[in-house]
């Protein structure tokens, strides 16, 4: 995955946005820091699915819970 600077992102960096994603509100400014590929990603995860993301240094599964939030495993 490519962050908004175009730079590789590393899983780790996934894991802090979902994190952001998870808790903070659209118009904020942390939430603006989110690659745009994953935001449209995670808007699109269905209850109880699964997908995987690739970052820089691997493949990182994400998986949205029944109370919608997102976890990254």
């Amino acid at each position: 995955m490519i962050g908004n600077d175009g730079k590789p992102v590393t899983r780790d960096m996934v894991r802090a946005a979902v994190g952001v994603y998870n808790t903070e509100s659209r118009g904020s400014k942390a939430f603006s820091d989110i690659p745009r590929a994953l935001v449209t990603i995670l808007d699109n995860l269905a209850i109880g699915k699964t997908t995987y993301v690739k970052g820089a240094d691997g493949q990182l599964q994400i998986s949205r819970r029944k109370d919608k939030t997102i976890v990254a495993a």
